[in-house]
């Protein structure tokens, strides 16, 4: 009967680590999103520079401005 408060034990502490384990898989997943999203600007950066010379002599608030606008994103974060 030693066995019931052993196997007790490591059901408890099994139920007790889903919640970590998964907050941790959430970071992970969330930090894989994150990079491949620089990566993808990355990209969409580089390929406005090699397809429009123009955007090579934009101003910094210009350059922002596009790349804001083609990502979707809100124009107020280039001011």
């Amino acid at each position: 009967m030693n066995w019931i408060p052993l196997g007790l034990g490591a059901v408890v502490g099994a139920a007790l680590m889903v919640i970590p384990a998964c907050r941790y898989g959430q970071g992970i997943e969330r930090d894989q999103a994150a990079a491949e999203q620089g990566r993808a600007a990355l990209e969409r950066i580089t390929e406005l520079e090699k397809s429009n010379a123009n955007f090579k002599s934009l101003s910094d608030r210009d350059r922002c401005l596009v790349f804001m606008r083609d990502s979707g994103l809100p124009d107020n974060a280039c001011d």
